[in-house]
């Protein structure tokens, strides 16, 4: 492809953000609006028994209060992991069931957000408490699916116990991690219009086709009669990729007011009415030969749920991936407590299942005397170990050769406790990356003008990924255009296919599409030219005329700029549409994705695994007397097939990695077990790393090609960057002290 492919291209959205023309949902402002606020359950199980709304009902500039008993026309859908678009399968506001601490029981309608808010505060609602338990308990958890119908949730391959018994070492070990909640910049938000029968919907969304087949089923429309708008969003990492109770009470009371409603919820509330992380322990049973090569693999995942829904984010599919073993077993089990429905956070299914694969590799490499890099060099394996297909491509070792000499690895003492710098405890650790590599069908239109512009439309979203500058990256490469001549138009539901911006997908499944569409529009204009008595390729098959690089190719030689070509056509203009669909992606998921769900080929496909790798290292800093953890340096070295754009790239998988360091050392959402609610709800106790825990990092990107993966060999990295770091940190902390963490966050009290 031209230049603007695998190059340093910068954000070409970046002026309007910082000058502050970027509109995000919140900042439409349709005329007439009311304002909206929640009233949330103070208790977590039981049953409102009444709810006295006269005070709020009261308040200067409250326009409307409404409540189970009052709310008309309050639609709902299915859930996601009932198989459909909502966030969850328990609708708050439907009757007096209460089911979780923070669920809404009342939505206030005001003249003004701090009406709104007092409103809402004002309601008085009372309850009859029943128990409740919002940890899970390990001990009574049961298997999702059974035989047939449990779709990989169980898998055996071999003989585990034989395996063990065969093992010169093994390990058998117990990894847990916590609640951890979604805090993106943009605050979670839902406005709605009505106009008769027509509803507009500004919302934060990973997808707004998915919200616009939701709602207008729920609403007996059609899709036509609902516009859904989010160009830009500030953050998400999973937490806004379905339709939650917020939204529709939002659509419910703008239709009951006659005027548009906006709703902006607040920081504690973000963590009850959307979805989160939920706990989990991971159990590891792993032996190995004296030589390293694994001879038994068996990993056990629990993980939380809400009492209404089977919150299934399956770690196991990743886990067994990774190691070459004769023996398997891989088994996804789930608890039961009293909160609402967890759901994706950005890695949803490696991070907290790797921080267990990799510190238990880690251990089994000590018990064998072993360097950790070269234990997982002796079960690298180019085959899935279960599914026995080739990976398209896998440079996992080549990453770990790139970041060992970066890191400096050669250098360290495998001596536990051996490396001190003063009164500071050196540790250093590393740790496995993988993702799976996801590919949705998608559409793309592309109009190009012989004047030099081009226009590319999709229904695709931009998360503060990038998204806008490497579709024109692509559209401009593939055109001979200069990236600033292409514009790109995102974020509209009724713009051609484009998928749930999650998994990693987005870049892989649209970018594959606009790369389809411009191939399209040269083929049209290649067309047009053939007809002509004065273009170079007159009377030429319009099939044998190729597009490289903006240029037009025929098969004697003859070439043209597509530009030019196109400006001496009678229109001057070309518009196609490109429709990407990977050749493994199955009927059932094509229809489910023009359905607004999450239809996919991959990661496993008949003939081939699709996974994008990466190997972290780490040291760590501990304090001798004050326990105080610090981590000076993270090295990365990843690889996932085409570089779009290689500085949207590395500050993806650099902040893939500073929140990495999150998730070790700080992240976690404390719980109140007397009162089943969540404690530290607010972006102030809510810990995350700031500049003082954020030293060195370093990004190596890999050249890598995959011809399988999609036309651009794209694979995604926004997830990629976070799945190694926990790890790579508990190891070095063990390095450094002989004291192995189990328990995320990893924190200074353990270590006394």
């Amino acid at each position: 492809m031209a230049q603007t492919i695998n190059t340093e291209v910068t954000r070409t959205d970046a002026p309007r953000k910082v000058t502050g023309a970027a509109h995000y949902a919140a900042d439409f402002t349709p005329a007439g609006m009311l304002h909206g606020a929640l009233a949330t359950s103070r208790i977590a199980v039981g049953t409102l028994i009444g709810i006295d709304t006269s005070k709020a009902e009261a308040e200067p500039g409250v326009v409307a209060v409404f409540t189970h008993e009052t709310l008309p026309d309050y639609k709902t859908v299915k859930g996601f992991y009932a198989g459909g678009p909502g966030s969850a399968s328990f609708w708050p506001m439907e009757g007096t069931e209460i089911r979780y601490a923070g669920q809404p029981v009342a939505y206030v309608v005001a003249e003004t957000a701090a009406a709104a808010r007092r409103g809402a505060q004002l309601i008085e609602p009372s309850y009859e408490e029943g128990e409740a338990s919002i940890a899970m308990d390990p001990s009574d958890s049961f298997i999702i699916g059974a035989g047939e119908d449990s779709k990989g949730m169980t898998v055996t391959k071999g003989d585990v116990s034989a395996g063990l018994s065969e093992a010169a070492q093994s390990v058998d070990v117990e990894y847990v991690t916590p609640f951890q909640h979604h805090n993106p910049m943009e605050m979670f938000a839902a406005t709605a219009e009505w106009r008769g029968d027509r509803l507009t919907v500004w919302m934060p969304s990973q997808s707004v086709r998915t919200l616009r087949h939701g709602i207008s089923k729920a609403y007996g429309l059609p899709e036509t009669s609902v516009r859904v708008v989010s160009p830009f969003v500030g953050g998400a990492f999973g937490s806004k990729a379905g339709i939650t109770p917020y939204t529709m009470l939002t659509i419910a009371a703008a239709k009951a007011v006659g005027a548009p409603v906006r709703l902006i919820v607040t920081r504690p509330q973000m963590y009850t009415v959307a979805t989160f992380r939920p706990e989990s322990v991971q159990k590891f049973r792993i032996g190995a030969d004296a030589s390293g090569k694994l001879t038994a693999f068996e990993h056990i995942e629990i993980a939380q749920t809400s009492q209404f829904d089977e919150v299934v984010n399956p770690g196991t599919h990743m886990t067994r991936a990774m190691y070459a073993s004769p023996n398997i077993h891989t088994e996804q089990r789930l608890s039961r407590s009293d909160t609402n429905t967890g759901g994706f956070m950005r890695a949803p299914n490696e991070m907290q299942t790797f921080f267990g694969l990799e510190s238990a590799m880690d251990e089994l490499a000590l018990k064998l005397g072993m360097d950790p890099v070269e234990l997982r060099r002796v079960n690298d394996t180019k085959t899935h170990p279960v599914a026995g297909v080739p990976f398209s491509s896998r440079s996992l070792m080549e990453c770990y050769d790139a970041a060992s000499d970066s890191f400096g690895w050669a250098g360290r003492n495998p001596e536990v406790g051996s490396m001190t710098d003063g009164d500071w405890l050196v540790g250093y650790g590393c740790a496995t990356a993988t993702y799976p590599t996801n590919v949705s069908p998608s559409a793309a239109r592309v109009r190009m003008q012989g004047t030099g512009h081009a226009f590319i439309e999709l229904a695709a979203h931009d998360v503060g990924t990038g998204s806008y500058t490497i579709f024109a990256q692509i559209a401009a490469a593939r055109l001979g255009l200069p990236v600033s001549a292409c514009d790109v138009v995102m974020g509209e539901a009724h713009l051609p296919l484009a998928p749930i911006s999650g998994g990693s997908t987005t870049a892989a499944s649209a970018g594959s599409a606009v790369h389809l569409a411009c191939l399209n529009v040269a083929a049209q204009v290649a067309r047009e030219v053939s007809q002509m008595s004065d273009s170079p390729f007159s009377g030429v098959d319009p099939d044998r005329i190729t597009l490289e690089d903006g240029v037009l190719r025929g098969p004697d030689g003859q070439t043209q700029p597509l530009l030019d070509a196109l400006a001496s056509t009678p229109r001057g203009e070309a518009t196609a549409e490109g429709e990407y669909r990977h050749p493994a992606l199955t009927d059932q998921a094509l229809k489910l994705t023009y359905q607004g769900g999450y239809g996919v080929a991959g990661p496993v496909t008949p003939e081939k695994a699709m996974f994008a790798f990466g190997a972290e290292f780490v040291e760590v800093r501990i304090h001798r007397w004050t326990h105080e953890i610090r981590v000076p340096r993270l090295h990365g070295a990843f690889a996932a097939g085409t570089w779009l754009n290689r500085k949207t790239a590395h500050s993806q998988l650099m902040g893939g990695m500073v929140w990495g360091i999150g998730s070790a050392l700080h992240e976690v959402t404390e719980i109140d077990h007397a009162r089943a609610r969540f404690l530290n709800a607010n972006i102030a106790e809510y810990l995350v790393p700031v500049n003082a825990d954020v030293r060195e990092v370093r990004v190596e990107m890999l050249e890598e090609q995959d011809d399988y993966v999609n036309p651009l060999g794209v694979k995604g990295i926004g997830e990629l960057g976070i799945v190694g770091t926990a790890a790579a940190i508990g190891n070095a902390i063990h390095h450094a002290t002989g004291k192995r963490l189990r328990k995320l966050p990893l924190r200074m009290s353990d270590l006394v």
